[in-house]
């Protein structure tokens, strides 16, 4: 049974995953990575959803995202995101073609494609809708192959605006490589957001640096090169060992062991799956969740956390609290 997807009409941070079906040349060799991270890039910069970091690994990849409150985009915003994802001449092909409609006195279909290319920003599932739409006719046009590449729909968990919160999520991410013992520090990974930020990528770091910035006070947000160095401290050291109620999970300091490279992460996580959950965030953040997308109100009994009776937890995991709602 689908499950409805949690997804909040404002401006809103997931976690999202997605397999490929056994194929075994898809994601291992290099190459097959480097077209899906500049896939993602060109669908990103189309449809206005923010990638801040992300690991491809050989058979799935993780996408820490933000997808900003839906608004009106005007013709010029709207045509330099198409050369985005079209391409010059895919967009030339488009405009010549409005312009064909309009002098035949036909302008409502050049407003309704208009319309419905609107619709498409800023909007999660429409976001992996084109990713993997896109890269499959790519693979299956260059190795003539048929059929989906895809396991599954994408999974996605809403996470809230926080930066601690943020931070351990993309954390968990980008300490992929070392966890599957692909390299054995993960600014050695290419293919992962953290890997890039270590080679200098200004869009890796900027992605770094929003999520180090996210809910903190105007005069304490931090540069570029400190939220890296932060960043840096938080993904190889991090926080105590989850006890399975309080979250830890990004607080770092130098003698607690939580990082990729110290074995924790994933354990200090272990009360939240980044991926089981529908929302993570505060009590209130995810009873919010329930009531916007659901509108039902949250039976803390699907929350992960100690006891019901422990209410103090900074951090709460909403364990598909839609369980038994269609989509």
């Amino acid at each position: 049974m689908r499950h409805k997807r949690m997804t909040l009409p404002e401006t809103a941070y997931y976690h999202c995953e997605s397999r490929v079906r056994g194929l075994d040349a898809l994601l291992k060799k290099d190459d097959g990575k480097r077209r899906l991270l500049a896939l993602i890039q060109r669908v990103s910069g189309f449809s206005g959803v923010e990638v801040k970091t992300f690991c491809l690994m050989d058979s799935h990849f993780h996408l820490i995202v933000k997808v900003p409150e839906w608004r009106e985009v005007s013709d010029d915003e709207l045509v330099t995101r198409m050369r985005s994802l079209y391409g010059e001449i895919g967009t030339e092909k488009r405009l010549a073609q409005w312009e064909l409609w309009e002098a035949q006195g036909d302008s409502a279909k050049v407003v309704e494609e208009k319309t419905a290319l609107r619709k498409r920003m800023f909007n999660l599932s429409d976001f992996f809708k084109t990713l993997k739409e896109r890269f499959t006719k790519d693979y299956n046009n260059r190795t003539g192959s048929v059929g989906t590449l895809w396991c599954e729909r994408f999974k996605s968990v809403l996470l809230a605006p926080e930066n601690k919160l943020l931070t351990a999520a993309g954390a968990h991410v980008d300490s992929f490589p070392v966890r599957e013992k692909a390299v054995e520090k993960a600014d050695d990974y290419e293919f992962s957001g953290f890997g890039k930020a270590s080679r200098g990528d200004k869009s890796a770091l900027e992605g770094i640096r929003d999520l180090l910035n996210e809910g903190r006070a105007g005069n304490k947000r931090v540069s570029v090169e400190e939220a890296f160095e932060e960043y840096k401290r938080r993904l190889n050291g991090g926080a105590k060992k989850g006890t399975g109620t309080k979250s830890k999970v990004s607080a770092c300091s130098g003698e607690e062991k939580c990082g990729a490279n110290a074995g924790g992460l994933g354990e200090a996580a272990k009360p939240f799956d980044f991926l089981a959950g529908a929302a993570i965030g505060s009590l209130k953040f995810v009873a919010k969740a329930a009531l916007v997308v659901l509108g039902v109100a949250l039976n803390p009994r699907l929350c992960s956390y100690k006891s019901l009776n422990d209410m103090s937890d900074e951090y709460y995991s909403a364990m598909r609290v839609n369980k038994r709602r269609k989509s």
